[in-house]
């Protein structure tokens, strides 16, 4: 019995640091990529773009980069355009719509950074959007 509740113990031990080690999504800035740097992506524009590291994409761009957006209020998408490398990182460039401007949007997206069926990484960002009336 008591062989047995140490095993329990060290496998819940075991369970639990592996869980605390998981990755966790990466905090990117948005940029205009001329150099400015922003804390989150706006609501109706098409003009920022996503700065990831290349050395979470494997080192280079794929060329069949897409994204997978979550945690975003239904009616609010980010899409992308396209992208370009800049130094040691990649420029996804986006658009960030939707589908009414009646309520704000204040949420963080997260977003796969995929190649094919495969997820190289997950990235964080802020998007903010006022509510005004039409």
């Amino acid at each position: 019995m008591k062989k047995m509740l140490l095993t329990v113990a060290a496998a819940l031990s075991l369970a639990t640091t592996a869980t605390a080690f998981a990755a966790s999504p990466t905090t990117v800035y948005a940029t205009d990529g001329n150099g400015n740097e922003y804390q989150a992506l706006t609501t109706e524009s098409s003009w920022m773009a996503i700065e990831v590291p290349l050395a979470q994409l494997g080192g280079m761009l794929p060329s069949d980069l897409s994204i997978a957006v979550s945690g975003l209020p239904a009616g609010t998408y980010v899409t992308l355009d396209s992208v370009s490398t800049q130094g040691s990182s990649a420029l996804l460039y986006v658009s960030v719509t939707r589908d009414s401007t009646d309520r704000n949007v204040n949420a963080l997206a997260q977003i796969n950074v995929n190649s094919g069926s495969s997820t190289l990484t997950t990235v964080q960002i802020p998007v903010y959007g006022a509510a005004y009336g039409e």
